[in-house]
């Protein structure tokens, strides 16, 4: 699958998610539902004809031209570190058991380049923002749970593979990559602190059995830890969609017009009768009181009713459900909308 036939790449989204249909998944991207389901057998077949998929995992994680991820842990449940090796050195780290990740993989397998290319497309994200993976895990192995800043379309190629996720109640939107337990990056510890009450890692998770042919939309910001099967290594492929949020487009807007003008362009320095003052507090004040205008003025009203308000989630005295496949199965969200 090089390229995807005409048919398939207007129906991607219902490809990949038969019961839920086009513009149910759009739905749940637009609102931050999970969804899983099983791949139409066409599109499946087309990812499974790839050559480089028909390697066992020890192989294709060996050949793997680019980098290769190693996700350690240094205990049940946390991270340690993530490390980026090439391919023989992450061989070496899948003998010892640690499940890796391969990198830019729709460089180098065309099956995967042309899903992502119409993933993207039907999605409306340039494709310069989104990227695959290769998941490929030692039987057994897993990641602890995190949760990404990117929407994440997980197919399931070989083996089998369990996920334990949970709607994030505290945080929507992340910017950054979070693992329960871990170190919060500087730029999530501008708004973000997993210490809050309700903003920590869940406590009960729902369970989802993905096998070869399941198919899984995670949110951003939604929790999720994996492990796979005792028996077999698992291979999924992992489409992220990585679109900039609205502030980053906004302030390099901003940057490029105020470059333009001299005074905007000249040291944050007075000189005075006084000396050099940094910063001085009488601009810095009217700045916070122009930024605060625009938050709260006509234009951040109308991103506000743009962006949808709310997002469903499991009510905390419902009991998470028994182990399911991912077959046929919708999100987990049962609760009431609320905005936060």
């Amino acid at each position: 699958m090089e390229t995807m036939e005409p048919a398939q790449q207007e129906h991607i989204l219902s490809g990949l998610f038969p019961r839920a249909g086009d513009k149910e998944v759009r739905r749940a991207v637009r609102e931050g539902h999970r969804l899983a389901d099983s791949v139409e057998p066409a599109l499946l077949e087309g990812i499974r004809d790839s050559a480089l998929l028909a390697l066992d995992a020890r192989a294709l994680v060996r050949g793997h031209p680019h980098g290769v991820r190693l996700h350690l842990t240094r205990s049940p449940g946390r991270y340690r570190a993530d490390i980026v090796v090439d391919g023989r050195q992450g061989g070496a780290f899948f003998d010892d058991g640690v499940s890796v990740n391969l990198e830019e993989f729709d460089r180098v397998c065309p099956a995967a380049g042309a899903l992502l290319g119409a993933l993207a497309h039907a999605l409306g994200v340039p494709r310069r923002f989104c990227g695959c993976s290769a998941f490929v895990s030692p039987p057994g192995s897993g990641l602890p749970l995190h949760f990404d800043s990117k929407d994440v379309v997980i197919v399931q190629v070989t083996g089998d593979k369990r996920w334990r996720l949970a709607a994030n109640t505290g945080l929507r939107y992340p910017t950054a990559n979070y693992a329960a337990g871990g170190p919060v990056s500087t730029e999530l510890a501008r708004y973000y602190r997993p210490e809050a009450p309700g903003a920590g890692a869940p406590e009960r998770c729902d369970t989802v059995d993905l096998g070869p042919g399941d198919s899984l939309l995670l949110p951003r910001g939604h929790w999720h830890g994996t492990e796979a099967h005792q028996e077999a290594a698992s291979v999924s492929l992992s489409f992220g969609i990585a679109a900039p949020s609205w502030s980053a487009v906004f302030v390099e807007r901003l940057k490029t017009r105020l470059l333009t003008v001299d005074h905007w362009r000249a040291p944050a320095v007075r000189l005075d009768g006084d000396g050099g003052r940094f910063l001085p507090a009488d601009l810095i004040q009217r700045m916070d009181g122009a930024i605060s205008e625009l938050l709260s003025g006509p234009f951040g009203r109308a991103l506000s009713e743009e962006i949808p308000q709310g997002r469903t989630t499991c009510p905390a005295d419902v009991p998470s459900p028994a182990p399911t496949r991912g077959r046929g199965i919708g999100e987990e969200n049962v609760g009431e909308h609320h905005d936060r």
